[in-house]
């Protein structure tokens, strides 16, 4: 049988026009399993992708109405969820199927299934690619979904979670097709020049790229950190460049965002990807025509040469500095990092001609008013010092599987505790 199938991410459910990035760059995931879909099921798979970065949740409503799919798969984060169950609630009322997928339903998948009769399936993985390659073959073939892996279910009424292996990025990371979103690229392009166009000399086309992921933090993650796995877990070099080469030669885009975790969480892969640039894109590096941007501990800039290594084409990067407090720093857990530490990585990126986004964190437990005017003041001392090319401050909110939400769920014994 053939299959139509629709791949949306929900929408915030309210505007963030003024929020850091919001809407530059592409929803990268659902694109990558729309990819993955069609390279392996072909035409008996019809696909559209939706992006709720850019859509509201009533126009991804209406897409799921117009299409009218077989399935829908929702990518839902916590502050998302919400919007997630109304498109799931439309798609149920046009006899759809609804996959749930990414952070917040992995976190709660027998929780979501036992209350939300819309919902038939959570990916609970925190790499979704192959699982639901393998929902969709089992839905084509009318199949049991038994064997699909790291899907969660119901089995007479009861949700049973599938087994979940850990997925390597060098065995499988489908480089996404955004001939998927041709057509709305330069809505994401004129956001993002509208933010941050001044800090480019050229016209730049952005994207996001994940070849990688994990934190050197590991287990010892900050307060406000709920991402479900930070293992290191990178992919194939070539695959990195093989993305930049067709994304540049295919859609015009000349900046790369590399979302890894942490730049700085995996040296050896970092020494690969810089081995295996291939000569002619090295030379557009070199010439300013290509530029990527990471995130990047201060901790690890300072460490092994890291800074020497953004001659990978690194024209930016993205520190989270968090605090200028010392007991802020502590609070969230930053692990020696202080503010000498958050200082040098900056003074080192300067020397390097590296602009440098800063992105500071208010509200954290134990958060005052005088901890606050300190992080302030420590903020226009750096700049006295220092060049920042922006300054963000996002507000504390305690996701599920962060340190601050056990502290929540649990004030006496917070799991976290547990494993340090």
């Amino acid at each position: 049988m053939s299959l139509k199938v629709l791949l949306a991410n929900a929408p915030n459910p309210t505007a963030n026009g003024n929020a850091s990035n919001y809407a530059c760059y592409p929803h990268i995931g659902v694109i990558q399993l729309a990819t993955a879909v069609r390279d392996s099921y072909g035409g008996q798979v019809e696909l559209q992708v939706v992006d709720g970065g850019i859509s509201n949740t009533a126009q991804v409503q209406q897409a799921v109405r117009d299409f009218a799919p077989d399935l829908v798969g929702i990518s839902a984060l916590t502050p998302t969820y919400g919007e997630a169950l109304k498109i799931a609630a439309t798609a149920e009322q046009a006899g759809a199927r609804v996959v749930l997928g990414d952070d917040h339903a992995g976190f709660f998948p027998e929780l979501i299934l036992d209350n939300r009769p819309e919902i038939d399936y959570i990916v609970a993985n925190d790499v979704g690619e192959t699982p639901f390659v393998e929902l969709i073959g089992a839905l084509i073939r009318g199949g049991s979904v038994t064997g699909v892996s790291s899907l969660v279910h119901r089995r007479d009424g009861v949700a049973v979670r599938n087994h979940a292996p850990q997925y390597a990025l060098t065995d499988r990371n489908t480089i996404p097709d955004l001939g998927f979103i041709r057509d709305e690229l330069d809505v994401y392009a004129e956001t993002y020049r509208e933010q941050f166009g001044h800090l480019h000399s050229h016209k730049v086309i952005p994207i996001t790229v994940n070849n990688a992921r994990g934190c050197e933090n590991g287990y010892k993650r900050c307060t406000y950190c709920s991402i479900a796995d930070l293992r290191v877990n990178t992919g194939d070099p070539r695959g990195f460049w093989k993305a930049i080469d067709v994304y540049n030669r295919e859609f015009g885009i000349n900046l790369f965002f590399e979302v890894y975790d942490s730049f700085t969480a995996s040296p050896r892969y970092v020494d690969a990807l810089i081995d295996a640039t291939p000569p002619h894109l090295r030379r557009r590096i070199d010439n300013g025509e290509l530029e990527v941007m990471v995130y990047a501990r201060a901790l690890g800039l300072t460490k092994r040469n890291n800074v020497d290594k953004c001659r990978l084409g690194v024209t930016r990067v993205n520190i989270g500095l968090d605090a200028a407090d010392p007991e802020m720093l502590e609070a969230q857990r930053k692990n020696k990092t202080t503010d000498a530490t958050n200082l040098e990585a900056i003074r080192m990126l300067n020397k390097a001609g590296i602009s440098v986004h800063a992105s500071y964190i208010a509200g954290a437990p134990g958060e005052r008013a005088r901890t606050l005017d300190r992080t302030i003041d420590g903020i226009r001392q750096m700049l006295g010092e220092v060049e920042l090319s922006s300054v963000e401050f996002s507000r504390f909110i305690p996701l599920p599987n962060s340190p601050a939400w056990d502290l929540l769920v649990d004030y006496e014994r917070p799991n976290f505790f547990n494993v340090i």
